[in-house]
Order: C-alpha cells, then sequence, then structure tokens
C-alpha cells in the first residue's frame, strides 16, 4: 500500500487547483501575507462567503473579470500529494467534442496559479482573454499549467477509482484499477473531485449497448451515415446536433424536455455561435432537423431500429447511428458507505447534481471529517470554473493548516 498525507481524485481544473497550492505555490496579497492564514471561519460566521473572498482576489473588478490578478503567488515547503485519475491533465476536458467551446470567457476558466495571460505570453500564444475558447487551446493551457508548477510527477492516470473505505484510524483507504492491475492508496485527507460527469447517465432500455449506439459524441468524422438520431437536450446534445447538421446529416433528435424550456436555452444562449445558429435552424424551420420535444426511447432493436413514445403514440425510426449525449452523474457510490448529506442544484434550465454539503469556510465535508468535496461538487459554488476554483484555496488552505505547512 502506497500512503500519502493527501490524496486527490481527479486531474480536472477543480484538481489541479488544489493540487497546486498543496505543491507549496501560496498566494500572498502586497503586503505579503499568506493569503492560506486567512481565518475563514471568522469570515464566514461575520457574514462574508470565503469563497467569494478569494474570487474577489482572482477576479477584483466587479463584473469586469479580466482584470489584474491580485495574487501573488511564491514557493513554499510541499505537502504530500498525489492526484488519482483515470485522466491525464484536464480531467474530463480531455473526452469532449473535439470543436467544443466553453460557455464563458477564456480568463473565466483559467487557474489563478499561472494566469492565462502569462500563459499566453510562455507560449507566443494570442488566446483572446475576453472571448470563448475551444477544447484544443483550454486542453493545452491545463496541461502547460500542471508541467509549469511541476505537479506531472505527482498525477498518476489511468487509475480507475474503485472503491473507497474510511478505516478506524481515519485514513481512508483507496482502491484503484491500473491496467487491469488492482492499486491500494492510503491518506489522511481525501479531496474528492471527480467531477459531475465521472459515470455515463443511461436512458436503461433494451438494447442501449447495440453497435451503432454511441454514448458520446466526438467529430462529425466518426459518423459515415447520413441519418442520425441524437437523444438529449442540453448543451452537449444541442452541440452534437448543429455540428452534424451542418455537415449535412439528417438528424432526429429526441429529448424529454418541452419545446418551450429548450427555446429559452436557445434564446439566452446568443453569445455562443452555435447557439446563434440554432437560432437560424428553429426559425428556418429546416426539413433535415426533426426535433421531437417530450418523447422518449423505449427500445433499440438490432437492425438500427429505435422505438420512441411522443404524443403517446409509439413509433420506430431507422437510423445510421444513435448518439447519447445526456449528461453524467458525480460517482458518489464510491462513497456510499459514509453517510453523507447533499444538496440538489439547479441551474436556470433544469436540476444539474447533488452537490455535497460542506462547511461553508474548508469545504469539509458535514458529515465524514478529512474529506472534502472540491469543483462542482462542492455545495455553495458555481457550474463553472470560475464559480469553484476559488475553493480550492479553502480546501488547501485548511488541510496545510492541520499539517502545520503554512509559513
Amino acid at each position: 500500500m502506497s500512503h500519502h498525507e493527501v490524496i486527490i481524485l481527479g486531474a480536472g481544473p477543480a484538481g489541479l487547483g488544489v493540487a497546486a497550492s498543496l505543491e507549496g505555490w501560496h498566494p500572498y496579497d502586497n503586503n505579503g501575507k499568506n493569503l492560506l492564514n486567512i481565518n475563514t471561519k471568522h469570515l464566514s460566521d461575520n457574514g462574508v462567503r470565503p469563497i467569494a473572498h478569494f474570487r474577489e482576489l482572482h477576479h477584483p473588478e466587479d463584473n469586469t473579470p479580466y482584470g489584474s490578478n491580485k495574487f501573488n503567488f511564491k514557493k513554499n515547503r510541499r505537502a504530500d500529494w498525489i492526484i488519482l485519475s483515470d485522466d491525464a491533465a484536464g480531467g474530463l476536458w480531455n473526452n469532449v467534442p473535439a470543436n467544443q467551446l466553453t460557455l464563458g470567457p477564456a480568463n473565466w476558466m483559467e487557474l489563478s496559479h499561472y494566469p492565462m495571460k502569462q500563459y499566453n505570453c510562455d507560449n507566443k500564444n494570442d488566446i483572446n482573454l475576453k472571448e470563448i475558447i475551444n477544447k484544443k487551446n483550454l486542453l493545452n493551457y491545463y496541461k502547460k499549467f500542471s508541467t509549469k508548477l511541476k505537479l506531472n510527477d505527482h498525477i498518476y492516470n489511468n487509475h480507475k477509482i474503485i472503491s473507497i473505505q474510511k478505516k478506524q484510524n481515519g485514513d481512508f483507504t483507496i482502491y484503484s484499477k491500473f491496467k487491469n492491475i488492482k492499486r491500494e492508496f492510503s491518506c489522511r485527507y481525501l479531496v474528492f473531485a471527480l467531477g459531475p460527469k465521472s459515470i455515463k447517465r443511461q436512458l436503461g432500455v433494451p438494447g442501449e449497448n447495440l453497435d451503432y449506439i454511441n454514448n458520446s459524441y466526438t467529430k462529425p468524422q466518426d459518423f459515415p451515415g447520413k441519418n442520425i438520431t441524437i437523444i438529449g437536450g442540453g448543451r452537449s446534445s444541442d452541440w452534437a446536433a448543429q455540428e452534424l447538421f451542418d455537415n449535412k446529416k439528417n438528424i432526429t433528435y429526441i429529448m424529454r424536455q418541452k419545446k418551450e424550456n429548450h427555446l429559452r436555452l436557445i434564446r439566452e444562449s446568443q453569445f455562443l455561435n452555435y447557439y446563434k445558429r440554432w437560432h437560424e435552424i428553429i426559425s428556418n424551420k429546416e426539413r433535415n432537423m426533426t426535433i421531437l420535444y417530450e418523447s422518449k426511447v423505449i427500445r433499440f432493436l438490432k437492425n438500427n431500429q429505435i422505438t420512441y413514445e411522443n404524443n403517446y403514440k409509439t413509433q420506430t425510426i431507422k437510423s445510421d447511428h444513435v448518439i447519447i449525449e445526456i449528461g453524467g452523474l458525480p460517482n458518489y457510490n464510491l462513497l456510499k458507505n459514509l453517510n453523507l448529506e447533499f444538496h440538489e442544484k439547479y441551474d436556470n434550465y433544469r436540476f444539474q447534481l447533488l452537490q455535497m454539503k460542506v462547511h461553508q469556510h474548508s469545504f469539509e465535508s458535514i458529515n465524514v471529517e478529512n474529506l472534502y468535496a472540491c469543483g462542482y461538487l462542492a455545495q455553495g459554488t458555481g457550474l463553472s470554473v470560475i464559480g469553484f476554483h476559488a475553493g480550492s484555496f479553502l480546501i488547501s488552505g485548511d488541510i496545510l493548516k492541520k499539517l502545520n505547512l503554512l509559513p
């Protein structure tokens, strides 16, 4: 068994932010004060949300998130930490569609230890911080972040987490599978940062595993057939449907939600080019885009047939490919023995995920000592990097205080 003081599960932007501070890169203010020494419990008790406090330091100009970073980072002694992850640095961003765009500008996706502006300068890039950034550029940034801050030697990727247990002495035991070999790790502090889509949602209908069915969308070239059925209703499936439609495919788009909800998403997302395109598709009533609202798939058949229900009628269509883009779930099954409490998180359109109930000054679970929820998974965070990155300082600061590693 390999023991470490801290184990972070997940190498996405949430896990990387915590890792950078544990590696010793601490934020200082202009007076030389180590900001990880802030008494975040005192802030919380006096009506100041600690995550909002750190977010303001990262993005100091109100309503203008492109201002200068108030943090000055200095290297200190590192803690004994590792990351265990299925993916390399960047986490689930390694698996999104090839041309996927973010929902916010590049500056909102950065991790403050290595500002995007500095990344541009170091690598002779010209990424516009005020504009949407694509997957390729964002993933390159997260990988450079990991290299720049010397995190790579402590990231163990290709590790699929199997189970987590808490022992009587308070340590956590984590079991993983690496190249079909079972591995065992232990730690005193566990940071759960696997992300909101660490397991794919399933429709739970017969035939879901047939070979013409795909559980994610990548790029148009992977789908040579002419007729494609997409099942979803969120941003990822909208992206797939629009991109494939513009590549001359005949699209049948099946979704459970009501038409007015989808139209509202399109209307309120006109700052994104692909939703501008969606507005054109809807307005022009394009023949090759059939949208079936308030519908559900009943079964898939071996001859590429899909049976679905729409307006209380059962119908069957034939399709060369089926793409199921219905999102994912945090893999809380790994924590099922710990009796955790959760909070339901909604965005403006629908339920999104369960967030772990945590102390707002540290993001430590209210139920289990030394277990921390990171990123989207912590109650009180927003569903974006700018919405959760500041929480990484609450987690790392609390752990470093317990380890007596803060100068």
